[in-house]
């Protein structure tokens, strides 16, 4: 495991106890504190304004944490609902985010579940790509549902992510300048039986525009907010279109969204927090909105210090078409060993997440592949069983497609056979060795003519192609099959004729 060697100056941050959200109960909502240094330049200078109403195309780089062996990671599907859902979110600001090529796999067990933000300062100065907001999915960043580090990237816990929550649009609002607009209160619990303070100080370690060089940092003051808003533009978070916010710790909602604590503010005016806010800590049933100067503020932070993470192009359409499985369907009879699933192009999807599992609900999957293909390989099936198969198409900027309608195949006794099929084709043996060639028998209607020759591995990838013109009667390939590891392969055969599709195991390459 990897060992944090630099920032070895840094101690780690004393997450301060909140109560919880029932479904997280082991994370604090947000690690993020503070102002930042250009929201207050900007608020004193003058109110911040938008510059246009046209889309923000927004470069994202995905980081999706494993430990060492590449177990934890967040279920690809879980990561798609997160993807669309930030979008959602993002969606009334007119502001749009896209993957920029993809998403990196990472496998560090002190990564992906890290105790302290130094660990995620490491690990974010360590991956971060350029010219994009880097985003973190880990099992737990250092005790909460999440964190941004302004010089670094937002971190996601894989409890707090999924359609219907809301901390990562929490999160890259911090990375777009918006505090918290109860800033000063965290760490901090709110009593209606006592005076309520016209200052707050609270710890900002970690969390200033720029890595700090002395830990801890210098506490930093916030003027509480008056309910009447006649300091709004001084105190809290320094945006008046979002009320006094007192509650630095999960809460409940009414049905009208206000907090049910009530609270009072210095010169004793009582009010209830909006919950509709994703600053806010409310409840993600309750939250829904971002402000309209909070919108302000983003659009005009990504027109200034943030251009860089601006695409000149809108990235993909949207994906309008739901994936239509070829086959195996209804039951179609596969092979235990390398079952092909085949499923018809989706216009605008560059991606389809496969699944194949025993159960209707997906709770266990014997196959989860992303391909960029329209077919799949599936390994190493259990024999005389009925499966369940889906697909999800996506690209880098849309992943609210729904899976496709479920299809069914089942299992053979046996696993593979040589007897030719009904064309006529037979190939032998079924599982090669490193150097072994294959032998081929094929309709004599293809002999004679140029075929391209070429072989993926199980997620889709080519390994080999050639193009040749086939002779009569011959009936060996030679497959530089030495070079690739044990798995299942799919070779396909594609001339004038037509497409043939054989399946083939090696079993052992370098």
């Amino acid at each position: 495991m990897r060992r944090l060697i630099l920032l070895t100056a840094l101690v780690s941050l004393l997450t301060q106890a909140r109560a919880q959200e029932p479904l997280k109960p082991q994370l604090a909502p947000c690690g993020s504190l503070g102002l930042s240094d250009w929201l207050k330049e900007s608020r004193f200078r003058q109110p911040v304004q938008d510059r246009s109403e046209d889309t923000m195309w927004v470069a994202i780089k995905p980081h999706l944490l494993g430990k060492d062996s590449g177990a934890g990671r967040i279920a690809i599907e879980k990561y798609l609902d997160s993807f669309c859902q930030l979008n959602e979110d993002f969606g009334p600001s007119n502001i749009q985010f896209f993957m920029k090529d993809g998403w990196n796999l990472l496998n560090e067990t002190d990564w992906h579940v890290h105790s302290d933000i130094p660990t995620g300062i490491d690990m974010m100065l360590t991956n971060n790509v350029p010219d994009a907001l880097n985003a973190y999915f880990v099992a737990d960043p250092a005790g909460n549902c999440g964190y941004n580090l302004p010089y670094g990237g937002v971190a996601i816990a894989h409890g707090c992510s999924g359609d219907n929550d809301h901390t990562w649009a929490h999160e890259v609002g911090h990375a777009l300048n918006l505090p918290h607009p109860f800033i000063g209160w965290e760490g901090k619990l709110y009593n209606f039986n006592t005076p309520t303070p016209t200052v707050l100080t609270y710890d900002y370690t970690y969390f200033h525009d720029t890595l700090d060089t002395q830990v801890p940092a210098p506490l930093d003051t916030a003027l509480v907010e008056l309910k009447d808003g006649s300091n709004c533009a001084i105190a809290a978070d320094r945006i008046c279109d979002t009320p006094p916010d007192y509650l630095s710790y999960r809460w409940e909602c009414d049905a009208n969204n206000k907090s049910i604590t009530k609270q009072k503010d210095p010169t004793g005016a009582e009010f209830y927090s909006d919950g509709t806010l994703f600053m806010s800590y409310a409840l993600d049933q309750c939250q829904n909105r971002f402000s309209p100067e909070e919108i302000n503020i983003m659009r005009a932070t990504l027109l200034s210090e943030k251009l860089n993470w601006l695409s000149p192009e809108m990235p993909l359409e949207p994906i309008s078409a739901d994936p239509v499985a070829i086959e195996p369907v209804q039951d179609q009879l596969v092979p235990v060993t390398g079952a092909v699933l085949r499923w018809n192009a989706v216009p605008n999807a560059t991606h389809y997440l496969v699944q194949a599992s025993r159960f209707t609900n997906f709770s266990f999957k014997q196959v989860d592949v992303v391909t960029t293909d329209t077919f799949a390989i599936a390994g190493q099936l259990t024999p005389n069983l009925k499966y369940y198969w889906r697909i999800r198409p996506f690209n880098n900027r849309y992943t609210c497609a729904p899976f496709s309608t479920q299809s069914t195949f089942k299992t053979s006794m046996a696993s593979a056979t040589t007897d030719p099929d009904a064309q006529g084709w037979r190939w032998y043996p079924t599982v090669l060795s490193p150097g072994q060639s294959l032998n081929l028998e094929m309709p004599e209607s293809w002999q004679g003519s140029d075929i391209m020759c070429r072989v993926y591995n199980a997620a889709g990838q080519l390994m080999w192609q050639q193009k040749q013109r086939w002779p009569a009667r011959q009936n060996t390939l030679e497959l530089p099959s030495g070079q690739w590891p044990a798995g299942v392969y799919l070779l396909i055969l594609s001339g004038e004729q037509g497409v043939k599709a054989m399946k083939l195991t090696m079993d052992g390459g370098r």
